[in-house]
């Protein structure tokens, strides 16, 4: 059995009285993709900002390639990581948000190549190269000195993903990467997004598109209330599901 990429066992965390994650336990394989869905408020977003430890847990355990997220180990006492060597985990982890969060004063392939130039240390001219190789494969090629204001939301979110992958993650994170987007174009991003599934990127997709989740996930998770209601191979829980909560809930989103 291969050891799972992301690990997270009774993972818990609150805000004020407010408890948005009562034990969420959920393992994702090297190369799968999980689709978290359900109703606003269920703690999709929430699970997902933890994994990338820009929120600390409550409670529980979460690991990513085996190693404790936020935290280190010694002898059975956990140690909070400094902020330098969050950072420094983070970075096999490419997490894509709702908002763009470009660099209005940079072109697409600056904003691309920033990463690799200011974190990893990479050459100008070979982050430059790869940058305009990744804006290529997200079908940007034409608009690489494009400012993203020069962009449609659709465009600027393919160069976020772009932006993402240059840092050559483990593990994608994608938090509603298409709510922000104007229906007709939707679509030029969940390509974006099948493609790397069929490349073998590990994916976590918190996402209301469920023609997307049924078709590309290997899984599907429903939360609710904080809690993993149901869980199974997408298509049996986007067209079979089990649990009465289950069906209510895409009996109102289809």
């Amino acid at each position: 059995m291969t050891a799972p990429l992301v690990e997270a066992i009774d993972v818990r965390k609150q805000f004020g009285d407010n408890e948005v994650l009562k034990g969420i336990t959920l393992s994702v394989a090297p190369g799968e993709v999980v689709c978290l869905i359900g109703p606003s408020g269920s703690g999709k977003s929430t699970f997902l900002r933890c994994i990338n430890h820009l929120e600390r847990i409550d409670g529980g355990e979460l690991r990513v390639a085996g190693d404790l997220v936020g935290y280190r180990e010694h002898n059975g006492k956990l140690y909070e990581l400094r902020e330098r060597e969050v950072a420094a985990r983070r970075e096999k982890i490419g997490m894509v948000f709702q908002r763009f969060n470009l660099f209005g004063h940079m072109t697409a392939v600056e904003n691309v190549s920033e990463g690799p130039i200011g974190v990893l240390g990479v050459p100008k001219a070979q982050a430059r190269e790869e940058a305009r190789l990744l804006l290529t494969r997200v079908g940007l090629e034409h608009r690489l000195g494009a400012y993203p204001h020069e962009l449609s939301g659709g465009q600027q979110q393919r160069v976020a993903i772009a932006r993402a992958l240059a840092m050559k993650p483990q593990l994608m994170l994608f938090d509603e990467p298409t709510s922000a987007l104007d229906p007709e174009l939707v679509g030029e991003v969940l390509d974006v997004m099948r493609e790397l599934a069929n490349e073998g990127m590990t994916m976590i997709v918190v996402t209301h598109e469920m023609g997307f989740a049924r078709d590309v996930a290997d899984r599907v998770v429903f939360m609710d209330g904080g809690v993993v209601v149901e869980e199974g191979p997408a298509r049996d829980v986007i067209e079979r599901p089990q649990h009465a909560r289950t069906r209510e809930f895409l009996g109102k989103v289809r």
